[in-house]
């Protein structure tokens, strides 16, 4: 799917689940995988970039849960789902280097975002955002289809794996900054 615009991405999620995630097997794998992966700790902040319609996010462990993203119909979505500990916010990457939080998160989720199609040639710059926001001994966890991404974060690596998802091969990375 090739999205050009903002209003395009809003029509894409004039539904609550346009990826049909809830109810695909695929999907819910995939969901139950990037959760298994989590280290096990206590998380005081918690940040999902890219949260879509909140089908990760609202599994997320954490006293705090910010999910963000471009559409402001999928976030309409992803809150109407929400529980007291998550709240969402329609903003970009780009927007969360000057968001006016008072915190760092000790948990980061990103998932899906760090495409060409999506971000152009500013990979640079969201590695720079998500190191800014990300405490330190707190965690990044990123899922991207390996085909379209091939970036590492300059972090420790704690957990890195490979499996098939759809046609794709998926590569789910654990950090510690």
């Amino acid at each position: 799917m090739a999205i050009q615009s903002k209003e395009e991405l809003e029509q894409f999620y004039d539904r609550p689940d346009p990826w049909n995630y809830s109810n695909n097997d695929a999907d819910l794998a995939r969901r139950a995988r990037l959760l298994a992966v989590i280290p096990r700790r206590q998380y005081g902040h918690v940040l999902d970039i890219g949260c879509g319609n909140g089908f990760v996010t609202s599994r997320l462990p954490g006293e705090a849960i910010t999910g963000v993203d471009l559409s402001s119909n999928a976030i309409s979505y992803a809150a109407a789902i929400a529980d007291s500990r998550t709240t969402y916010s329609q903003k970009s990457l780009f927007d969360l280097s000057h968001a006016g939080w008072t915190n760092k998160f000790d948990l980061i989720v990103i998932t899906g975002v760090l495409y060409r199609q999506y971000i152009g040639q500013s990979l640079l710059l969201a590695s720079f955002i998500i190191d800014d926001l990300l405490s330190p001994g707190g965690h990044l966890i990123s899922a991207h289809i390996l085909e379209w991404y091939r970036s590492r974060f300059p972090y420790t690596t704690v957990a890195r794996e490979y499996y098939q998802y759809k046609e794709y091969t998926h590569v789910l990375e654990v950090y510690e900054k």
